[in-house]
C-alpha cells in the first residue's frame, strides 16, 4: 500500500465515522507529504489520535433483579472519555411492583450522574392507583438523558430507582449503556 493509499483510507474512515465536523476537532501529530519517508509510529501515533476522538460506548446489562432500597442506585456504567464532549446516557429496566391491593403505588426511575440524585423533568414515574388486585405488576421503564462533559477520564453513570410510597419493588433486566459524542451539536439541559 502506498503513501497516498494509507493516508486516503486513514481520512476515509474517519470521515466515514465520524463526519467533516467532528473530523476537524481531531488534530493529527503528524502529516505526510509526498517523497517524505513514512515511520511507522508516525501512522501509529495518528491513528492513536484518531481513536482518542472517536465516539465510544460502554453497557452493562444485568438480569438479575434488585430491590429498591433507601439507596437510589440500581445500577452504574463506566465510560472512558478521551476529552470535552458529550455522553448519552440510556436505561431500559423492568420495573415489579409487588402490589398490597390497598393503597396506591408509585415508583421513580432515572438515570443521573450522581448515584443520589434524581434530575427535575428527566425521571419516569410508574403509579398505580389503589384497589387494583393484589399481585406482581412488571412495567418496562427507560430513560435516557445527554451530560456534558469537560475533561478526559472514567465518567460514571446511574440508573436510579426509587419507592415513593409503601409498596415493595425489585428491578431487574437492566441495560445501561453510555456513548460518547463529540460536539458537533447544540445541546440544551435544564
Amino acid at each position: 500500500m502506498t503513501r497516498k493509499e494509507l493516508r486516503n483510507l486513514v481520512f476515509g474512515l474517519a470521515l466515514g465515522l465520524l463526519g467533516a465536523g467532528a473530523l476537524a476537532e481531531i488534530a493529527l501529530p503528524h502529516t505526510f507529504t509526498s517523497g517524505t519517508t513514512i515511520r511507522a509510529n508516525e501512522v501509529n501515533a495518528n491513528f492513536q489520535a484518531l481513536g482518542r476522538g472517536l465516539p465510544g460506548v460502554a453497557q452493562t446489562v444485568s438480569p438479575d433483579a434488585v430491590p429498591i432500597t433507601p439507596t437510589p442506585a440500581v445500577d452504574s456504567v463506566t465510560i472512558n472519555v478521551p476529552g470535552p464532549g458529550f455522553v448519552k446516557v440510556s436505561a431500559t429496566a423492568q420495573l415489579n411492583i409487588e402490589y398490597s391491593g390497598g393503597s396506591n403505588a408509585a415508583f421513580t426511575l432515572g438515570v443521573a450522574n450522581a448515584a443520589d440524585t434524581f434530575r427535575p423533568a428527566e425521571d419516569r414515574r410508574i403509579a398505580m392507583p389503589a384497589g387494583l388486585p393484589a399481585g406482581t405488576y412488571s412495567y418496562i421503564v427507560s430513560a435516557e438523558r445527554v451530560f456534558p462533559v469537560d475533561t478526559p477520564g472514567p465518567k460514571t453513570f446511574y440508573l436510579l430507582a426509587e419507592e415513593n410510597t409503601a409498596a415493595q419493588g425489585t428491578v431487574s433486566r437492566r441495560t445501561l449503556t453510555a456513548t460518547f459524542l463529540t460536539a458537533m451539536g447544540t445541546v440544551q439541559n435544564p
